[in-house]
């Protein structure tokens, strides 16, 4: 009885470990079909200036669809050159990929992770054939649109500055007609007078010849006493009425058009006018522009320090490195669980520092440790951009707060000098203060002094010179 229930048990437990297997190797099977290990692929390369977060085993989709992975992203060989990605695609979708087909950098939602994403190219090209290149297209970055948007702000400004200068100069010329006009007024006013005075004495004058050449007194009025001369003389002294009635019509209209170009004046230079309401509106438009990129920032700020998303910044060196601790930076918290490595320059205190007084907190960077610090961060300007520059800060004399204090103070100068030249980002570039603790030095020994800690990718960390 015993032996069969010992039979009993033995075939259940290999039915269990049996079925177990199953379920292992359909699991098995089933993600690896997912992530196509079992699928055909071919091989296609394309290149860009920038990779922007693209990382090797990142997802390849064809219009949308998955298709693949990233393989390899081999550094250039030179500033001017270029990335080139390779990319295995399965053979599924070889069809869609033609010669004239697009690679893109994308981005899955607001902080999701970069994919490459590969457009259909038109019936009129053929397939892309193996280990072939296809183009890729540089992907857009906020830099360029802070940087169009600063270049459209100065544009604005440079524009207004025209403006303010074209209607000024208007204004004034303006100004000089309305002033030559009531001049030119003043000027003619007088002769004017003259002129209708005399044409009243005129026309009095020959009121009197005509009544008496009408009533035939003396010899020419004997002479000329016939209805065509009274008909003449009248046809003349309504001339002059006509006349003195004209230039008194042209003297009240040069006064509306003085008056009409007052009130224009007024009007353009009051605080409804089209300048001011111009330059208010130009001025609304930069403080909205300059409200909307200071929400944004700070949007983009409590969106890193978020618990749920911190990860994520955090994995890609998305860090606040002055809440970084001593303690925490010795255990690698800048480089741990990612692809960067870091390298370290070692400069002397006795070759960067001197003192400016007789205590030895005075220290201050000298000339010549400038010039050191400009040869260690030399071969890495180019590659700075991407990754984070920790300046470490080291001192052995004096109590252990005299050492935390001098160390920061050390660091600091550097780190300060660092930005000031070469305009590095502030927030990628940190002071350490690590006290006597020097050991990541090369040699394993007590060191006073600065190392610059370079901390980049792998693929852009250049061997030492």
């Amino acid at each position: 009885m015993s032996a069969t229930a010992s039979s009993a048990r033995l075939a259940g437990v290999g039915v269990f470990v049996l079925g177990g297997l199953i379920l292992f190797s359909i699991g098995l099977f089933m993600i690896g079909d997912r992530q196509m290990a079992f699928a055909k692929k071919f091989t296609v390369y394309t290149e860009f200036k920038r990779i922007t977060g693209l990382q090797p085993g990142a997802i390849v989709r064809v219009s949308g669809a998955k298709a693949g992975s990233i393989k390899q992203i081999l550094p250039p060989q030179s500033p001017n050159g270029k990335f080139r990605v390779r990319l295995e695609i399965t053979e599924d979708l070889h069809q869609l990929v033609r010669t004239d087909s697009l690679a893109t950098i994308e981005t899955e939602g607001l902080v999701g992770g970069s994919y490459l994403g590969i457009g259909m190219g038109t019936d009129a090209t053929a397939p892309v054939a193996p280990d072939a290149t296809i183009a890729g297209k540089e992907p857009f970055e906020i830099s360029d649109l802070m940087q169009q948007m600063g270049d459209t702000i100065k544009k604005v400004n440079d524009t207004i500055d025209v403006m303010q200068d074209d209607v000024q100069r208007g204004i004034v010329a303006i100004a000089d007609t309305a002033e030559t006009a009531h001049a030119l007024i003043n000027d003619v006013s007088g002769d004017l007078k003259q002129m209708a005075s005399a044409g009243k004495t005129i026309a009095s004058d020959a009121a009197r010849i005509t009544e008496g050449i009408r009533n035939g007194n003396g010899t020419i009025g004997k002479l000329v006493n016939d209805d065509d001369l009274y008909k003449r003389l009248a046809s003349i002294s309504k001339q002059a009425e006509e006349i003195a009635a004209g230039t008194k019509q042209v003297i009240e209209s040069t006064k509306i058009v003085v008056e009409n170009a007052r009130k224009t004046l007024e009007g353009f230079q009051s605080k409804d006018g089209p300048v001011q309401g111009m330059t208010a509106s130009v001025k609304q438009t930069m403080d909205d522009a300059s409200a909307a990129m200071a929400a944004f920032s700070e949007n983009m700020d409590a969106l890193k320090h978020n618990f749920l998303v911190r990860g994520f910044f955090k994995d890609r060196g998305y860090y606040d490195l002055s809440q970084i601790s001593p303690a925490d930076y010795r255990l690698g918290i800048l480089t741990k669980g990612s692809d960067r490595l870091v390298r370290r320059i070692w400069r002397r205190a006795d070759v960067l520092f001197e003192l400016e007084g007789d205590r030895p907190e005075s220290e201050r960077l000298s000339d010549s440790g400038k010039a050191q610090v400009d040869s260690a961060i030399a071969p890495y300007l180019e590659q700075v951009a991407s990754g984070t520059v920790m300046v470490e800060g080291y001192a052995q004399q004096g109590t252990p707060e005299e050492q935390y204090l001098r160390s920061r103070a050390r660091a600091s100068a550097v780190r300060d000098y660092l930005i000031g030249k070469f305009h590095l980002d502030p927030q990628a570039t940190g002071a350490m203060p690590l006290s006597a603790d020097s050991s990541t030095h090369p040699e394993k020994m007590p060191f006073d002094g600065v190392a610059l800690a370079i901390i980049l990718p792998k693929a852009m960390l250049k061997p030492p010179k």
